[in-house]
């Protein structure tokens, strides 16, 4: 995988279909290259806070106890990558330590600029 990267041209400054048609393959093979523990048990869950859906996915160690957890949102500078991508690196995670996660969408730019109107603050 390192000899690939070395000889990938970067795609040109503002082409983001092609810098996540690059990256998103490599940081897949890289998040799948060791198996997913089976002592890590996932659930999906959903926010809303303007009318669109944000995945979450909440990872726990089974027979893990009560206790601090992980707000993880996952790597791509707010253009690629998605939640899917760190499912094996999530997991790992969880299952080393014993802390649990919860992995958190966000939606990506250029599609949507940061903050969405409906988090600006209003004026009076």
């Amino acid at each position: 995988m390192a000899g690939a990267m070395a000889e990938a041209t970067p795609p040109a400054v503002g082409d983001i279909a092609a810098r996540r048609a690059m990256w998103e393959p490599i940081i897949g093979a890289a998040g799948t290259a060791q198996p997913i523990p089976a002592d890590v048990k996932t659930s999906g869950h959903y926010t809303a806070g303007d009318g669109t859906q944000i995945s979450m996915r909440w990872y726990v160690k089974e027979g893990a106890k009560p206790g601090p957890a992980v707000l993880f949102f996952h790597g791509g500078g707010y253009i690629f990558g998605h939640i899917d991508l760190f499912d094996g690196p999530v997991s790992r995670y969880v299952s080393s330590s014993g802390v649990p996660m919860l992995s958190v969408e966000y939606r990506r730019a250029p599609e949507h600029s940061f903050p969405t109107r409906s988090e600006m603050p209003t004026q009076r």
